[in-house]
């Protein structure tokens, strides 16, 4: 009861409220689309004698994320190769065409860029780019020609800036180092980088910027060796657990002879080259790859990882209410914890970015107009508000800061709900003492027959309190097993029905579910298990004592924290674990003397 003098006690309470809408289905990314545009004419054969540019379309191709298409056109006189638009899976088509291409004839820079912009004006790609290779003018057998060339090439610039076509052109040689150059120009018309390398044994330096300042390709270098010509082996950290994919990427300057690899994943890929090895890697499940191959001796072999995510987020609230300053204010005051988790896109039971690699990586969220870059702790986003009124509306991440390539990730709905209204104190009546000398006298009364009648004896509760700690153990034998469902694993992963002998334990023996977990097999750690307990009870039951924090449900009734409860036969008990993931229940049986035999 509150005092007249009206004294405020704070009043903190948690409500946890999993308030998330199941994020979108379709958490599909933004289509993408590239054509690599290699000029094929006869001076390439100076400029490039050992054919270092189809190294350099391996290089960008093999490099960009799954949601890119790409294409590839070569001319000379005339167009030479046209591979339209392919996905992922049918880059070799591009390589293959790459590696016939002969350098000969004319440049007819104008043929080569109309057909690479036709190709991406049909294409519904969200972002499309041309990356052209070349190493000279425009020049064709007469002046005719030559100028028709570039009103053709001036043409397709022109429509490509009208689609929204970037191109980045990259010059090869001495001619291409005056960025004056007309066939720049392109570059400059729809705001494309414009690059230059006077050697083609550099043009991979030149494909890393294209794909670091213009895509904004994620790339990690794991590794640069000095080759000697003999087998290497090289152990590379992969800090990228349950990536969508995660592409190994090997070049070189020399050939590369004999790439062999090691690791745990759910899928994988090789696409070799001569001065390039490509592994791509689906769903990795170690944090660690092995990696074998002979370089050139005198040669430096580069190992880039180039990681890709699809992600589905989830949001969790959990409020504190406490007494207002204000004493007339009609309700409390409320901060809500918003916590921010990552899934895999095609498993919601894994969670992401938990390693250390991604620890103070930054992820931008938008919650209406309101923008803020959140640190990324644990694998998770961790922000704190106060709610003056209910919220509801659409959350949005941005990932560009984190360092690997999300390709999507969903947006989640928010819901707040503001404080609660506080009680309104009524006045307290006087209180009945006449009644309360009836009451007291009936009471007695009876209490005096009851023990006059016969000796009173206090009986055992059903239900006992218990203190911190493993139980006492019982004094009966165990007479049954347990039959045990897991329907949940933490890993998500499928696990048979398992069995457990409870009456080959001795009768003083307690033992926690995390000891019976383990003893079936169970590899994986349950959070609260090994606070879960269960010791022998009279007449055939067993004791189930809860000292965790997980959600315990027996027949709709919930087991509360620091109590113990008797099963009877045929049993049965759910148990939600602490990391509000993983689940099981099991059923509780006892077995004829013959059963235990």
């Amino acid at each position: 009861m509150k005092n007249a003098a009206g004294v405020f006690v704070c009043i903190i309470f948690f409500l946890l409220f999993p308030c998330m809408a199941s994020a979108k289905e379709d958490v599909a990314a933004d289509k993408k689309a590239v054509v690599f545009l290699l000029d094929a004419s006869g001076s390439m054969k100076t400029n490039d004698p050992l054919g270092y540019a189809a190294d350099s379309i391996a290089q960008l191709i093999y490099s960009l994320p799954t949601d890119y298409e790409t294409g590839f056109v070569a001319y000379n006189t005339n167009v030479c190769a046209d591979i339209p638009l392919v996905d992922n899976m049918s880059r070799d088509r591009i390589m293959a065409a790459a590696r016939d291409v002969k350098y000969e004839n004319y440049s007819n820079a104008g043929a080569g860029l109309l057909r690479a912009v036709e190709i991406l004006e049909y294409s519904p790609a969200d972002k499309k780019s041309i990356v052209m290779l070349s190493d000279g003018e425009v020049l064709m057998q007469d002046e005719e020609s030559t100028e028709l060339s570039r009103r053709v090439y001036q043409e397709a610039e022109e429509r490509a800036a009208r689609e929204g076509i970037t191109i980045h052109v990259a010059g090869l040689g001495e001619e291409m180092e005056d960025t004056g150059n007309s066939v720049f120009q392109a570059a400059s018309a729809t705001g494309g980088g414009i690059y230059y390398t006077p050697q083609a044994l550099r043009l991979s330096e030149v494909m890393e910027s294209v794909l670091t300042d213009r895509f904004g390709i994620k790339q990690m270098r794991a590794s640069i060796i000095d080759a000697d010509g003999e087998a290497e082996k090289v152990q590379v950290e992969l800090p990228f657990l349950y990536a969508d994919t995660v592409r190994v990427l090997l070049t070189s300057d020399a050939p590369i002879r004999n790439v062999k690899t090691n690791f745990k994943s759910e899928g994988a890929r090789q696409i070799t080259g001569e001065r390039y090895s490509l592994i791509e890697i689906s769903k990795p499940k170690d944090d660690k790859l092995e990696i074998g191959f002979a370089g050139t001796a005198g040669s430096q072999v580069r190992i880039m990882l180039i990681p890709e995510y699809r992600v589905i987020p989830k949001v969790k609230v959990t409020y504190e209410d406490r007494e207002p300053s204000d004493g007339t204010a009609l309700r409390y005051e409320r901060e809500a914890l918003i916590e921010y988790t990552f899934y895999d896109a095609d498993n919601e039971n894994i969670r992401l970015w938990t390693e250390e690699y991604f620890t103070h990586g930054k992820i931008g969220v938008r919650v209406g107009g309101a923008f803020e870059e959140m640190p990324i702790e644990g694998g998770k986003l961790t922000d704190r508000r106060d709610v003056k009124e209910s919220l509801r509306g659409e959350v949005s991440f941005d990932c560009s800061a984190l360092p690997v390539n999300v390709l999507a990730v969903s947006n989640v709905l928010l819901e707040l709900e503001e404080a609660p209204l506080r009680p309104i104190p009524e006045p307290e009546p006087e209180p009945p003492y006449a009644l309360y000398g009836i009451l007291t006298a009936s009471i007695a009364g009876i209490l005096a027959v009851l023990i006059f009648r016969r000796p009173y004896k206090t009986q055992k509760a059903a239900v006992r309190f218990v203190q911190d700690g493993r139980p006492a153990p019982g004094k009966s034998s165990y007479v049954g097993k347990l039959n045990i469902y897991i329907t949940r694993a933490p890993s998500g992963y499928d696990i048979a029905p398992l069995s457990y002998d409870l009456f080959r334990l001795p009768s003083g023996k307690v033992i926690s579910f995390a000891e019976i977990l383990e003893s079936c097999g169970v590899r994986e750690q349950f959070e609260g298990a090994d606070r879960i307990y269960v010791s022998s009870g009279q007449g055939k039951s067993v004791i189930l004592t809860n000292q965790s924090d997980c959600c315990i449900m027996k027949s709709g009734e919930i087991l509360m924290k620091k109590r113990s409860y008797p099963l009877p036969e045929e049993a049965k008990v759910d148990i939600a674990f602490e990391d509000e993931v993983s689940e099981l229940t099991f059923q509780y049986k006892v077995l004829k003397p013959s059963e235990m035999a």
